[in-house]
């Protein structure tokens, strides 16, 4: 299914539920559609599976609690996703057909019925119009990363992750994200107006350049479990071969204690007064 489509599929869902507002409830919507919620600490590999039981003519949903390095945020996107199985015609029919596989959320999947999910969960989450008149209240020219973690968490409720990204795809400003595992690329993501400045591919498995600010962080996670960013101008060709801008402003965080790095580029220095 087309992106497009995935978006007005989740609009139409919101609107029939009447629940088109910020922030939106996934667990709401779960207890409204009769599905039986089956919480609980399962392997830490695990996010969450929906399955469907025939006998009983019900739907069950299980998915690991907020604990052991799973935020509140991450665990309302892992519903929003299984609600794209629910949802999404031939999700439903793979589901009604009495198979079911347990998801892997945050974009990190290289299944396209993983990936078509992670998108309903985005729009179902931060629908288009509620998002782009959210940031139109702020009015801000850029956005650090820290003011879209806290963006996040106080507007939309939503995981770090899937916020940053849906920013980027909004395209408000040359920006691009990198999520990282173990010092090497696990996948990126890049604004319209980003790639336009010939800065629009970090190869994922690479690892992440040496130069770079979230090479120091992972240097430091070695020896540290802190959770506390890193910041600053880095050369553009850090990252890319042939950029059309000599600098970039590079962030980057751990994503709680999930072994992840989340880096966020933009061309704006926080600390300019441009």
């Amino acid at each position: 299914m087309r992106t497009p489509d995935i978006e007005n599929f989740a609009k139409s869902t919101l609107i029939a539920l009447d629940m088109w507002r910020l922030p939106v409830n996934p667990f709401a919507i779960v207890k409204e559609e009769g599905i039986e919620l089956a919480p609980g600490r399962y392997g830490p590999k695990f996010d969450a599976r929906i399955e469907f039981v025939g006998a009983e003519r019900a739907f069950i949903l299980y998915y690991r609690t907020a604990q052991h390095g799973r935020t509140e945020s991450r665990v309302r996107f892992s519903l929003a996703h299984e609600l794209a199985h629910f949802y999404l015609p031939s999700h439903r029919e793979y589901l009604l057909s009495g198979r079911s596989h347990n998801s892997v959320i945050d974009f990190r999947s290289r299944n396209p019925r993983e990936n078509e999910a992670d998108e309903f969960a985005s729009a179902l989450l931060m629908p288009r119009e509620l998002f782009l008149a959210e940031m139109d209240k702020r009015r801000r020219s850029f956005w650090t990363l820290s003011d879209l973690c806290r963006l996040a968490d106080e507007e939309f409720q939503t995981s770090v992750t899937s916020t940053v990204r849906r920013y980027c795809q909004f395209d408000f400003e040359p920006c691009a994200m990198v999520v990282s595992e173990a010092n090497r690329v696990n996948w990126a993501w890049h604004s319209d107006s980003m790639r336009a400045l010939g800065m629009s591919h970090v190869p994922a498995g690479s690892r992440v350049p040496g130069t770079s600010r979230t090479a120091g962080l992972w240097k430091r996670l070695e020896g540290s479990d802190s959770l506390d960013a890193v910041g600053g101008l880095v050369p553009a060709q850090a990252w890319y071969e042939r950029p059309y801008r000599e600098e970039l402003w590079e962030e980057a965080m751990p994503l709680g204690y999930t072994g992840l790095v989340l880096t966020y580029l933009t061309l704006q220095d926080p600390g300019s007064d441009d």
